[in-house]
């Protein structure tokens, strides 16, 4: 079986899956930038502030704050590898960047064992309809390494409406940690069970955070139109040189 059939396979079984960034020029731009944001270097008209406890996120957007956050992506083909893990066209419905901050040994996480897309509501489907897929990025900028995301594998294959006997699939066997990294980024279902791990260093850590759709359900988020636009505009470009 080629490589990416064999991606295929596993993401469709087990919901998530590690890639590598290329490490080109929006590369190194890009993480040129995050370093800066993380340092709380930012740019004039752009600011953190705080969306969810102990975690800031980048305003009032992502996309304009450098055009490496965006053009990393297209460097790295991931429209072409979402397009042979998924079977159809993706389209960037939100990008965003986050600081989480330490707060302490005990610090409990902001975004504990959840997912996206669910059955809670007495068995009511809630959230986006098909699922979004992310990609999160976890730059390691200290040196030192942190776990940064649980997902549960497979979970978004099995979905109950009672939220207790959901998250009692959840074990060491068939939980994965993401660990931060320069290169490696993590794509998953959002409608599995995920978890963010708070982070244990002082500096925190940061994210960068891909949510991508059908192109139809863009215009659930009309107030990203912008970021819409620009990446149909680079993705249109990146396809006529992909297929020339």
């Amino acid at each position: 079986m080629e490589p990416l059939d064999q991606h295929r396979v596993t993401f469709h079984y087990h919901g998530i899956l590690g890639i590598n960034f290329k490490e080109g020029i929006a590369h190194r731009k890009f993480m040129k930038c995050l370093e800066d944001i993380s340092e709380n270097n930012l740019k004039k008209g752009f600011t953190l502030e705080e969306k969810y406890p102990s975690t800031a996120d980048l305003r009032p957007n992502a996309h304009e704050y450098d055009e490496s956050i965006i053009d990393v992506l297209f460097e790295s083909d991931v429209p072409h590898v979402l397009k042979n893990l998924l079977g159809q066209e993706m389209y960037l419905y939100l990008a965003q960047v986050r600081q989480s901050y330490y707060m302490g040994e005990e610090q409990q996480s902001y975004m504990s064992w959840h997912r996206d897309t669910h059955l809670y509501d007495g068995g009511k489907m809630s959230g986006n309809i098909p699922p979004v897929y992310k990609i999160i990025f976890y730059p390691n900028l200290t040196g030192r390494e942190q776990k940064c995301l649980m997902y549960c594998m497979g979970s978004h294959l099995r979905i109950t409406p009672n939220k207790e006997l959901d998250h009692a699939q959840i074990n060491q066997e068939n939980t994965v940690i993401a660990n931060n990294s320069n290169i490696a980024y993590s794509l998953f279902n959002t409608s599995g069970l995920h978890h963010a791990v708070p982070p244990k260093e002082e500096n925190g850590q940061l994210r960068v955070v891909y949510s991508f759709c059908l192109e139809s359900q863009l215009k659930d988020e009309p107030k990203h139109s912008k970021l819409h636009d620009l990446y149909k505009a680079k993705l249109k470009e990146y396809n006529e040189n992909l297929y020339k």
